[in-house]
């Protein structure tokens, strides 16, 4: 008897382990059929919390949205039985990480995978026949794809916006065939994280389906004199051209922040209001907000002729400074005379016009930023001419030669961005007295280049302008230099001639997925946003691979912020607006402005002039114009917080829109952004608690079982010990 219950109280024992360290995925896909909403053989929704999920062997479809938006899941194993994953089945899945696909599958649907921005690595199986449109778009931490054989059809836009991505393919197939060009497009992927909607033009000739046809743009011309003016479809917005001869201006409404462009067969009207539709962003339906496509006089703004069908001839007006990014890029623009006083051209500003071949650029330019004139016909005109330097206004804007030993002309006072990148047969440079700015990225990746000889008069020396110059080991600096930028010099020891210039960045560095130009590397010391403020607050970054800083400042006044009210004609300046500036920085400390697709949702305190009141939020875009941000009012450790998400980072406004309903209840919401899913419930939650406690009732009782078997028995023992000694 007593042998019998140690074994048993043994056994209970191993029975009570088994139970408690049962894989907890494995028992939810057996016992937790309430986080699987079937219909048939379809998973048409899973609704738990795990962050390991497979998949039940019962499942043949992945319906579509079943896992969208689940912020969760973290690592996804589907079985063989899995056939087919509908469109968006795993959108916006942000932590997922790892995914297994059973042998099973035959195809990947349209936005399968997008927005899986912490997906980096996957292997298709053997059977996938077709990749679809958009499948794994945006997943932008992405760095590795298999892709099998067996593969036929690769939509065109399967790996849209993902840059880092190394297709593995064998030679000769229809996979190897689209990662070729695949890597030409993303040349073509200047535009990606900047213009709304962007598509690639790029025409695909290989086995993957037509894409969507984009319509062109396209202008209503007025049909009587009495119109008022006429609207353009430039890029995604409407712009309304006013004919200012048949309107009543009101002052300083519309003629605030805005010029013509006169001349003889220019444009006339490029100055006026430019107004964008509406659409839903973040939090509720929020409306675009007038923006002028000339701003202050002084800025051409960003993408404000973006696929624009303009006058052939353009002669911009007088008091322009700046030409902004993406501009007139992929416009119909044949030719562009710039005037004096324009001192910077942005990023892409005349990006793919392919038109484009006369280009007349002033004295006064001190910075032409990467491919502003890529893809034009002026730069292909250029290197079909067997010309060297391709030279207008005191910039060099592109070399063509192939010389092992260069020198720049005399009067060359600006070498523009990447005007010599990459250029691995030059060997020796020598730039001229007269030149004041060496541009960003200009000798970069120069592989061959052992010696370069500054001229006398260089002040600025732009990011990355030497970085990839392997040979070169010693870079004397003038004493005239007093500005030097990110990674400027490479790998080169530096010999400073006068005292050591002040550190400067472009604003290429100042975008979010431009780590490299910032000298990050791969290695990261952990993950997240920290905010940096009073109060309760917190910030999310999508698909953060590293660690954040977000600082949060209240400004007393913004001369900034009050301009840019100013110029919207039927707004006042709010009475109780709060400003803040934002700045996230990782451990470069270069300010993020552009975050690209990758949004930042951040919750910060309600000032106490705004307590109680609904809300309304602005920011400044780059151009210094606002643009309206959902907001959210919610509850944060018992303090009353807004809620919103942004792409960029300037300044914001918040206000006031009016009392809030006293029976409005606010939505609690926790600082660790990683738990504000639903907390754990249903059957995986009532498994996990009926497991332990079983494990733990089991193995109590082996234990008593197995103890009193053994005391009953010593005990015994003792007293027949002692009945022996009385004897």
């Amino acid at each position: 008897m007593r042998r019998r219950r140690r074994l048993f109280g043994a056994l209970l024992v191993a029975v009570a382990l088994v139970i408690m360290t049962l894989p907890v995925s494995e028992a939810d896909a057996a016992t937790s059929a309430s986080d699987f909403v079937m219909e048939g053989s379809t998973l048409v929704k899973y609704q738990g919390t795990d962050t390991k999920v497979s998949v039940p062997d019962t499942v043949e479809v992945i319906g579509g949205n079943a896992f969208e938006d689940n912020m969760a899941v973290e690592q996804i194993v589907l079985p063989d039985s899995v056939k087919q994953i509908e469109p968006h089945a795993f959108r916006g899945c942000d932590n997922l990480a790892s995914v297994t696909l059973g042998a099973g599958m035959t195809e990947v649907g349209d936005y399968a995978f997008a927005n899986c921005r912490g997906l980096k690595q996957m292997v298709l199986p053997a059977n996938i026949a077709l990749i679809g449109t958009q499948a794994f778009a945006d997943c932008v931490n992405m760095t590795d794809i298999t892709i099998p054989a067996e593969t036929a059809l690769i939509d065109e836009t399967a790996f849209d916006g993902c840059a880092k991505l190394v297709i593995h393919s064998e030679a000769g197939t229809a996979a190897d065939v689209f990662a070729g060009d695949f890597y030409e497009r993303q040349k073509e992927m200047a535009e990606y994280e900047d213009v709304s909607g962007y598509q690639s033009s790029q025409e695909n000739d290989i086995v993957i389906p037509e894409p969507a046809v984009t319509p062109e743009p396209t202008t209503s011309e007025p049909s009587a004199e009495e119109l008022l003016g006429s609207t353009s479809i430039v890029g995604n917005n409407a712009f309304v051209f006013m004919n200012p001869g048949n309107m009543t201006v009101r002052e300083p409404a519309l003629n605030q922040g805005q010029d013509s462009v006169g001349g003889s067969g220019s444009l006339s009207s490029i100055g006026s209001l430019a107004e964008a539709i509406g659409n839903i962003v973040s939090v509720g339906q929020v409306e675009k907000l007038p923006k002028y496509t000339i701003v202050d006089g002084r800025i051409v703004a960003d993408q404000a002729f973006y696929k624009g069908e303009l006058p052939e001839e353009v002669a911009l007006p007088e008091g322009i400074e700046e030409i902004g990014q993406f501009s007139f890029a992929r416009s119909n623009l044949s030719g562009i005379s710039i005037p004096e006083g324009v001192t910077n051209i942005g990023y892409g500003a005349f990006y793919h016009c392919d038109g484009l071949s006369r280009v007349e650029l002033p004295g006064s330019v001190m910075n032409v930023e990467p491919r502003a004139f890529e893809y034009t016909a002026w730069l292909k005109n250029f290197r079909e001419s067997g010309e060297d330097f391709l030279i207008t206004g005191g910039v060099l804007v592109a070399y063509a030669g192939s010389d092992a030993v260069v020198s720049v002309p005399g009067g060359v006072r600006v070498i523009a961005a990447e005007a010599f990148a990459g250029h691995e047969e030059m060997e020796s440079v020598r730039l001229p007295d007269s030149l004041l700015v060496i541009g960003e990225a200009a000798f970069e990746n120069c592989t061959g280049l052992r010696q370069v000889h500054l001229g006398e008069g260089v002040q600025q020396i732009k990011d990355r302008a030497f970085r990839g110059c392997t040979r070169l080991e010693v870079l004397k600096l003038p004493a005239s230099v007093e500005e030097a930028g990110l990674l400027a010099f490479g790998e080169a020891e530096v010999i400073y001639g006068g005292k050591e210039p002040v550190r400067t960045f472009e604003t290429s560095a100042t975008r979010l997925s431009n780590e490299e130009n910032r000298g990050l590397g791969t290695e990261s010391t952990g993950t997240g946003v920290t905010v940096s403020g009073s109060g309760p607050s917190g910030a999310r970054l999508e698909g953060a691979a590293r660690s954040y800083t977000l600082t949060v400042e209240l400004l007393d006044e913004s001369q900034e912020m009050t301009a840019a009210w100013e110029r919207l004609s039927d707004r006042e300046l709010p009475e109780e607006l709060t400003v803040y500036r934002l700045q996230l920085c990782d451990s470069s400390q270069v300010p993020l402005t552009k975050l690209g697709r990758c949004g930042l949702t951040v919750i910060l305190p309600v000032p106490e002039s705004l307590l109680g009141q609904e809300l309304g939020l602005v920011t400044m875009d780059r151009n210094g114009q606002l643009e309206q941000l959902g907001v959210e009012r919610v509850m944060m450790e018992g303090t009353e917080c807004f809620r919103f998400r942004t792409t960029q980072l300037f300044q914001l406004g918040l206000y006031g829109t009016g009392s809030a309903s006293k029976d409005a209840e606010l939505r609690e919401v926790s600082v660790n952004f990683g738990s504000m899913s639903a907390p754990l419930s249903g059957d995986g939650a009532a498994f996990r608690l009926a497991k332990y406690m079983t494990g733990a009732a089991v193995l109590l009782t082996g234990f008593a079982m197995f103890l009193s078997a053994g005391f009953g028995r010593r005990g015994r023992q003792r007293g027949a010990a002692g009945k022996a000694q009385s004897v």
